[in-house]
Parts: structure tokens; C-alpha cells; sequence
């Protein structure tokens, strides 16, 4: 009897309260503190919370929207020699009785190529066009407004994509295939391919401006983020979103090993050089819920040193260099001291397996440093914390702190790495010219500003070297690829707590020896040469030389050479010309896009913005890829909606979605009611 009001009591605060922190959480979810972050307000929940990778969202002509899970979403990857052709199809049904517009938000690789576009309604064919964005708006518009079927895609960011299709009919399904071409990635002497298939929840800051009523996304558009509202679709763990992975993997050469990094396959051995690869969706592992990594490596006998392409397309002749320098000879090790700044995200989005991945990469590190060595560690979330004021000998009394203070770590605020960023090139100190500076930056990258973030990156960088190590199930990585780049560094991935240590040890070989610089490639006087990229990124071990070049002629020879700790290190190549090789012009327009595309970040007159822009566009439109500012546009020249149909404003009952397990904020409800009905229970039965 002496318990039961105390338990009423408590049973009823746990209750207030968990109710009251469900709220909280619901209304944000990913970030416990975004007192910046501009959201869209609504007093019902918004169907678009529910969008991850093969959803579509429905607009209905009040501009009230729905969600339908894809069917089927398929993938078939053809990977010949060094380069990976996907074509990437997605069906959805219409279940209503009503017209509707969908829009399609979707992940690719950052260096994808987007190059062809085909929607099928029923047993049409719909081929994509390439035209310059605005003019495929209109046209899309137009067609939209005349009751035809039409499909336009849009790229948002190198890595995000977004697809309109306008006119879906009642009850039916439509399929949407995209097509892709990419470069296979090599390091440390591993052949890889990487396949996003989710979309993270970005944060942005800044002010509210104006954003469209018919946009699609959950943030409002901001000063810092102007475009926030195209690429804030969200990803819920309450849908089920299956997909399936096919890969027909021609290497050149017998595989050593083929494995998928976070999923399960099944492969078959086609004959010596051909496998084919499948998911195995046997094993519960074929939701869309992370990126798909596939490694292979050849044996060390196998392990090819140089590997040269070529293509000819009308008058153009286009040639793709592999090489990987001699190890023991460009990357000898030299004791030069080192001044290491690392910066890590604690952010909300970094809760749970991310934080304990960074936190353990960060331990790593440290405890790696020599006393000859300097470091300092800054924590960010909405604001900073350096764990010193300026960088600090590594001896050991200092690493125990940073190791310390990385144990200590804790996920909460919004993502603003800038100020931090600033901080760590604001730190150097009248020492630091006696070390080689090198930040490392540890973060999921979900953030939207990412044109802040480069600016304030190439404006401080100086001599600083600058590698990114991307954190979580599906990192951001047109943040951390592009920061890389700029700062002469490299990205590195680690999406499983158990890669923490071998892919660590990766960057280290990388950070403590000496990179080679200054590389060029050396063409004959008659050969006009013009290199996609402009110029070639410093080389640290374990990487490869790649380039790709668009010529007047292929030569006979040519010749590598480049700076190292040891001198110069050159190599004589011989060529025979073999033009069966397809797709090396579509690598080399995209990645002379990407170059273009830092030009036009860099400059602040608008008339030099238009020069570049009609170069981008130009050469997008020769090539036929999407870019920022190209997009493909499909359209049924037969009008399908009859003309006394519209859309409809009724909200129509969506495919029901997988079942979830209850979130932390549900949970705690759920033990606050259930300690209520107990001291109900129990009062009652006191009470007979």
C-alpha cells in the first residue's frame, strides 16, 4: 500500500514526459540541436519524411503529396578492364483513379556520367533528349500542361539526381531507366565500385528565402543553401525498400579474391576472366539502406603496372592512362616531422555507429603519432571545441589526452564545420613551417552548403594537405571527394566498425610517406593533348595514376615523370593504338565538367560565371550528359490525359510499408504507459 501513489506518481511523470520528448524527437529527428536549420512547418506529418532510395512522391493538384514505394528496382553494372556501365531501372504504379506527377529523388556516384534517359508508360518507349535546363523545364512544362506523358532529369549535385514524370494514368506503371558510366577505382593494388542507394539527411543553415510551393523536398530553400528544398528528401526506416544487384565483371584478368564490403553475393564463374555477381537476397541483406561496395584484387604476379585505353570518335581520339609508380623506389619513407590537425564531426547525424567509428579512427591515429610530431584535435557540432589552442608535441602525456578526449566524445547539435575548418587553418603558429601540415577531416558530410565549405577551403588551404575519411553506412561524397581534391589529399571510406583498423592503417602508409608531386604526362610536339582534369593530383602510395586525355592523334609513346623525397622519377611508355575501347570521350567530358565546375565556383563576377557556364553547357550537350546546367527531357508526342480530366485532390491510400521496430521516443512511451497500467492495476486490486 505504501507504493502505489509513488508509483501512480512517477507512472504519470514518465508518461508527461516521454510524450513529451516523442514530440521532440519526431519533430527532429536526426539533429537533438539545430537552432539554425530551417525546416518546412506543417501541422501534419509530411509524406515526403517517408522518401528514401525507390520512392516517388505523388503531387496532386492542390499540390498535396503521397508516397508510393517502388515494385522493383533493378540494377544491372557491366564492368569491363577499368570501366563500370549501369543502367539503373525503377518501376512504380499509380494505384489510384486519379492523374498524377511523381517526382523521383535519387543518389548516383559522384563521377557518373548521366547519359540516357528511357520511360515506359504501357507499351510506349520513351527516349530522353539533352537540352539546356531551362529549355527541357519548358518543354517538360508544355507537355505537362497539354495532358502528355513526359519524364525530365534534373542533377541537383554530382551525386544527387532528380526525375519528374508528369501524367501517370490510373492504375498505371511506369519503369524509368537511367544509364551511367563510371571509372573502376584503384588503391592499394584493389579494383572497386561503389553503388549509392540512400540519400542522408542534410542539415541546413541559414535564413529562410523563397521556395516553390510545389517543391519536393522538407527544408526550406535559405540564404546559404539556396536550392535546400531539391535535395532534402529524407530517409525512414519505415519503408521497405528492396533492390536488386546484378554485375557482370570482366576484369582483364584472374581475380584473386571478389567480395562485397556490407552485403552478402553469390557469385558464378561465366569462364576464367568473366563473373557474374548478384546480391543474395536469400539473407535479408537487399534493402536500400547503405552503400554497395564491390572490392577485387588480382594476384601480386598479376598486378598490372601500366594500362592504357584508347577510343576514336569522329576526328577526336581520347586515351585513358593507368599507372601505378614502383613503391619501394617513389615512396621511400622520410622522417619528416608532422603537424596533424584532426577535425571531427560529433554532430546529430554522427549518433550511434558513426560516432563510435570516428571516435575509434580518431584513438587510431593518435595513438600513432611520434613525439616529433604535432597534433591537436576540434570537435564540432553547431559551434567548436580544439582540444588545444594551437597544435602540441605528441608526446605521451598529450596523446593520452586526445585519446581521452575522443573516448569522450558525444553525437548532438547541427553540422557546421566551417568555423572549425577556419580554426584549423587559422591555428598555424610560427612553428609550423618546420612541419609538413596535414588535416584530416572526419564527418558523414551531411551538410547542404557545400559551395561555403570549398570557398572557405580554397581560400585558407595554402600549402596545407588536406584528406577526408568519410564516416557511416552513406557519407556524402561530393563533399569529401571534392575537399580531397582540393587539398591535395585523398578520401577515404569506412562504412563498417570493422574496417576502422585496415583502413586506417591505409591512410597512415598514405599521410607518413611522401607523396609524389608535379606529375606530368609527356606527348610528343605534334600531339594535341588536353587533359580532362587539367592537371594530376599529387600520387601518395598505394594510388594510381589516371588521366584521361582527348587528342588530334595517338601517339607512339610518351613519358611520366614526376617529383619525389628521392628526385625525379620518369618512365618511357610505347602505345599501340587498340580503338575498341567505348565510353573513354564520356569519362573525359565528365571529368572535364568537374574541372570547369571548380572554375565556375571560383569566380565572383557574374560575366566570367556565363563564360563558364556556356563552356560546361557546350560540351554536356556534345556528349550528351546531365549536368548542372543540361538535363534530359522525354516526351509522348500523344496526348494521354483526356482533356476534361484533372488532377484530382483527394490524398490516395499509399502500398502499406514493412513493419518497424519502435524508435527510442516510442519505446520510452510505451514503458511510461505500461508502468501507468501496472500502478492502475495494482491500486485497483488494493483497492478490492
Amino acid at each position: 500500500m505504501l507504493y502505489i501513489k509513488p508509483i501512480g506518481v512517477v507512472a504519470a511523470l514518465i508518461t508527461v514526459v516521454t510524450l513529451t520528448y516523442s514530440h521532440f524527437i519526431r519533430a527532429d529527428i536526426s539533429f537533438a540541436q539545430k537552432p539554425t536549420e530551417t525546416r518546412l512547418s506543417s501541422s501534419t506529418p509530411n509524406p515526403v519524411n517517408e522518401v528514401g532510395f525507390g520512392s516517388i512522391i505523388y503531387t496532386l493538384s492542390d499540390r498535396s503529396i503521397f508516397t508510393q514505394i517502388a515494385l522493383d528496382t533493378k540494377v544491372q553494372m557491366d564492368v569491363t578492364g577499368t570501366i563500370n556501365r549501369v543502367k539503373l531501372e525503377q518501376s512504380f504504379t499509380n494505384p489510384s483513379n486519379d492523374w498524377v506527377e511523381g517526382v523521383y529523388v535519387f543518389p548516383l556516384p559522384i563521377d557518373s556520367a548521366v547519359d540516357h534517359l528511357t520511360m515506359y508508360v504501357g507499351n510506349k518507349t520513351i527516349e530522353g533528349q539533352i537540352k539546356e535546363r531551362k529549355e527541357a523545364k519548358k518543354i517538360y512544362d508544355k507537355a505537362k500542361k497539354s495532358g502528355k506523358k513526359a519524364s525530365l532529369i534534373e542533377q541537383q549535385r554530382p551525386n544527387i539526381f532528380t526525375t519528374k514524370v508528369a501524367n501517370i494514368g490510373p492504375g498505371e506503371t511506369i519503369k524509368i531507366a537511367i544509364e551511367y558510366q563510371q571509372a573502376v577505382k584503384i588503391d592499394q593494388d584493389k579494383f572497386s565500385i561503389r553503388f549509392p542507394m540512400t540519400i542522408g539527411e542534410r542539415y541546413i543553415p541559414g535564413k529562410a528565402i523563397t521556395t516553390s510551393k510545389d517543391n519536393a523536398g522538407t527544408r526550406v530553400n535559405t540564404h546559404q543553401v539556396k536550392d535546400a528544398s531539391k535535395i532534402t528528401p529524407l530517409i525512414s526506416e519505415n519503408i521497405d525498400r528492396p533492390i536488386s544487384i546484378a554485375i557482370n565483371l570482366k576484369a582483364g584478368f584472374n581475380t584473386a579474391s571478389v567480395k562485397a564490403s556490407y552485403h552478402d553475393i553469390s557469385i558464378v564463374d561465366i569462364d576464367n576472366l568473366t563473373k557474374h555477381i548478384a546480391l543474395n537476397n536469400t539473407k535479408g541483406n537487399n534493402q536500400a539502406d547503405r552503400d554497395f561496395e564491390l572490392v577485387w584484387q588480382a594476384g601480386n604476379s598479376l598486378m598490372p603496372e601500366l594500362a592504357l585505353f584508347t577510343q576514336q570518335k569522329g576526328d577526336d581520339q581520347y586515351l585513358m592512362l593507368m599507372a601505378t609508380p614502383p613503391s619501394d623506389e617513389v615512396f621511400k619513407r622520410v622522417n619528416t616531422p608532422r603537424e596533424l590537425i584532426f577535425i571531427i564531426d560529433s554532430s546529430g547525424s554522427m549518433m550511434g555507429v558513426s560516432m563510435i567509428q570516428a571516435s575509434k579512427a580518431l584513438m587510431q591515429a593518435v595513438n600513432r603519432l611520434k613525439p616529433t610530431d604535432r597534433f591537436n584535435i576540434i570537435d564540432f557540432d553547431t559551434g567548436f571545441d580544439p582540444l588545444f589552442d594551437s597544435a602540441m608535441p605528441a608526446i605521451s602525456m598529450n596523446r593520452r589526452h586526445g585519446v581521452r578526449f575522443a573516448k569522450n566524445l558525444a553525437a548532438s547539435g547541427g553540422t557546421e564545420p566551417l568555423e572549425a575548418i577556419k580554426f584549423a587553418f587559422n591555428s598555424r603558429d610560427s612553428r609550423s613551417d618546420n612541419y609538413l601540415r596535414q588535416i584530416v577531416f572526419l564527418t558523414d558530410g551531411q551538410v547542404g552548403n557545400e559551395d561555403e565549405i570549398f570557398r572557405t577551403v580554397r581560400q585558407h588551404i595554402d600549402d596545407d594537405r588536406l584528406f577526408t575519411i568519410g564516416i557511416g553506412s552513406a557519407p556524402n561524397s561530393h563533399l569529401m571527394t571534392t575537399l580531397s581534391e582540393y587539398g591535395k589529399g585523398a578520401y577515404t571510406f569506412i562504412g563498417d566498425i570493422a574496417e576502422v583498423k585496415d583502413k586506417m592503417s591505409d591512410l597512415f602508409e598514405k599521410l607518413e610517406s611522401p607523396a609524389m608531386t608535379n606529375i606530368n604526362i609527356n606527348f610528343p610536339i605534334n600531339i594535341n593533348a588536353e587533359q580532362a582534369l587539367g592537371s594530376i593530383s599529387d600520387l601518395y602510395k598505394g594510388e594510381v595514376i589516371t588521366a584521361v586525355y582527348k587528342l588530334n592523334a595517338i601517339p607512339s609513346k610518351l613519358s611520366i615523370s614526376g617529383d619525389t623525397a628521392n628526385g625525379v622519377f620518369t618512365k618511357d611508355i610505347n602505345i599501340t593504338a587498340n580503338n575498341n575501347t567505348t565510353g573513354i570521350d564520356v569519362l573525359w567530358a565528365r571529368r572535364k565538367i568537374d574541372q570547369m565546375m571548380h572554375q565556375y565556383r571560383t569566380k565572383n563576377r557574374r560575366i566570367d560565371r556565363d563564360k563558364v557556364q556556356a563552356d560546361i553547357t557546350s560540351i554536356a550537350l556534345e556528349h550528351h550528359l546531365v549536368s548542372k546546367f543540361t538535363s534530359l527531357v522525354a516526351v509522348d508526342i500523344t496526348p494521354s490525359k483526356p482533356g476534361d480530366q484533372t488532377l484530382v485532390t483527394k490524398v490516395v491510400v499509399t502500398k502499406v510499408k514493412a513493419a518497424k521496430t519502435a524508435t527510442s521516443s516510442q519505446l520510452w512511451m510505451m514503458l511510461g504507459l505500461g508502468i501507468l497500467l501496472v500502478s492502475v492495476a495494482v491500486r485497483r486490486r488494493s483497492a478490492s
